[in-house]
């Protein structure tokens, strides 16, 4: 895969991430995030670092690639394990798992740069 192509879909994965992120910030009295917690303060902060770490890191991948593979690399891994927690419990609940699915392929996509840039090293290319 082109590394160019896997950076521009992990800048609109981090859009996907901020988006979402600004969407708890907004609505963290929304009844959809009421099972987590009644009191919206730690959704709301958890909505202020979603959306402030997607945004670095896709300023980080415009600015300089090598810095934002690893940041993708990261975020992608954090939401990776954020699906398969929910995977996990809508397992054991006997439930099935709502909004896992995009937390999974939000973390792929995040992942894709730092992937694309491995593949190409193990293939004996230095630029």
């Amino acid at each position: 895969m082109d590394t160019h192509f896997a950076a521009w879909l992990a800048l609109i994965a981090c859009i996907v991430g901020g988006v979402r992120g600004g969407l708890m910030l907004a609505e963290a009295d929304h009844p959809v995030f009421q099972p987590w917690s009644a009191d919206v303060a730690p959704l709301r902060t958890l909505g202020v670092a979603l959306l402030v770490t997607h945004a670095a890191t896709a300023a980080v991948l415009g600015y300089n690639a090598s810095i934002g593979q690893g940041m993708g690399l990261a975020l992608g891994l954090g939401w990776m394990a954020t699906a398969g927690v929910h995977f996990w419990g809508a397992r054991k609940l006997g439930e099935r798992p709502r909004g896992a699915i995009v937390e999974l392929l939000t973390g792929i996509v995040l992942a894709l740069p730092a992937w694309a840039a491995l593949a190409r090293l193990s293939h004996g290319s230095v630029i």
